[in-house]
C-alpha cells in the first residue's frame, strides 16, 4: 500500500471489519471515529453507516445518534 499513511491502512482495515458486519462492533465504530481525518474519509464512513439502517424497519438507534453527530460536521 505505498502512499498510503499507517493511519489510513488502520482505517481502511476498520471500514472493511464493519463492512462485513451486519452489527457493527461499537468498538471499531469508536476507533474509526478516534481515526478519520479527512473529509472525504468522514463521508466514506456516514455513508457506510447508513448502508447498515437503509431498508430497516427498526434501525439501531445508536447507528442513527453516530450518523447525526457525523452529518453536521459535513
Amino acid at each position: 500500500m505505498p502512499g498510503k499513511s499507517l493511519r489510513e491502512i488502520y482505517v481502511e482495515l476498520l471500514l472493511d471489519r464493519v463492512r462485513q458486519e451486519h452489527f457493527p462492533n461499537p468498538d471499531h465504530l469508536d476507533r474509526i471515529e478516534a481515526t478519520v481525518r479527512s473529509p472525504e474519509q468522514i463521508v466514506e464512513y456516514v455513508e457506510l453507516l447508513l448502508s447498515k439502517v437503509v431498508g430497516m424497519r427498526y434501525p439501531s438507534g445508536a447507528i442513527l445518534d453516530r450518523i447525526q453527530s457525523l452529518a453536521v460536521i459535513k
